[in-house]
């Protein structure tokens, strides 16, 4: 093979009590397309969300993935030419990065032929980000479910077919990190263990009142949803239309609505109450993706 292109879902990381544990995939995708090429070259070209931001050389996070699986199985084309059209925004808490190394490793694996099963795969993009359940619900689709600590356990699952709003607000200087997150009492602990597993309960069985109850958080969106400038207004807003609940995207600053009807009057009352605070905001409507990663040969 010596053209392939990948598509890849956004994911969203940390959901409801899910942190570090839940990633929910959803149909916002990135495309990669890479072919083999008979020079010495590396040729990137970058098009779409952060296209100006990101490296065109063996820094782009495509061409780091494409060069570990290289090594991986000590193969290496001559030269490699790599065009990224990437629809995930960047540094928002929708999984971008990883699914632009979720797309390296696959399209690499593809042009040489697929030497690695999809179970390295997930194992070997596990190691090259810092969220394993993002790389490994990215690949897979669904709800993702990545226990830390020792050899990698996971699973993914078909959930019901719901439908999202995402949320971007644009926020200059947006960082979640700056300060450490608390260290969570004990009955926090307990309390997310449980909302967890009812998370993963709701989903699969579309209980929306289930679900509504689940999102609850006291691990860190009571903390990070302070650094977001009309929060509290983009939720009430949402849920006088009939929202089910508002969670955080990752570490934000994006923001995940579950409905279900109404959600394009619900994207315009989430984008005026975020005005009214002062911060522009884009918004999606999005089905939760069931396909995960999608390979196609490119003539």
């Amino acid at each position: 093979m010596t053209k392939v292109s990948v598509s890849v879902p956004a994911v969203c990381t940390n959901l409801g009590s899910g942190y570090h544990v839940l990633g929910l995939a959803l149909n916002l995708r990135t495309v990669v397309e890479m072919s083999l090429t008979g020079d010495d070259q590396l040729r990137i070209v970058s098009q779409g969300e952060g296209a100006d931001a990101l490296p065109a050389n063996f820094y782009h996070p495509v061409a780091v993935a494409a060069t570990r699986l290289f090594q991986e199985v000590e193969e290496a084309p001559p030269g490699l030419s790599i065009v990224c059209n990437n629809r995930i925004p960047l540094r928002v808490g929708l999984s971008s990065r990883a699914a632009m190394t979720v797309a390296g490793l696959v399209g690499a694996n593809n042009l040489l032929g697929g030497p690695l099963p999809r179970e390295a795969l997930i194992e070997l993009a596990a190691r090259l980000s810092d969220h394993p359940e993002a790389t490994a619900t990215a690949l897979n689709g669904g709800l993702g479910i990545w226990a830390r600590g020792g050899d990698p356990v996971y699973r993914s699952l078909e959930v019901a077919p719901l439908r999202v709003v995402v949320a971007v607000p644009l926020i200059d200087e947006y960082d979640p990190h700056r300060e450490p997150l608390p260290d969570p009492s004990l009955d926090d602990v307990v309390h997310a263990v449980a909302h967890s597993a009812l998370l993963v309960e709701a989903l699969q069985t579309e209980d929306l009142d289930l679900l509504r109850e689940a999102l609850d958080d006291r691990l860190h969106v009571p903390y990070r949803r302070a650094l977001i400038p009309g929060y509290d207004r983009v939720e009430n807003a949402a849920c006088r239309l009939g929202a089910i609940g508002v969670t955080l995207c990752g570490a934000g600053p994006a923001l995940l609505i579950f409905a279900d009807y109404g959600h394009a009057e619900i994207a315009r009352a989430v984008q005026v109450a975020f005005r009214q605070a002062g911060v522009p905001a884009r918004t999606w409507t999005l089905n939760v993706d069931m396909q995960g990663v999608v390979i196609s040969v490119v003539q």
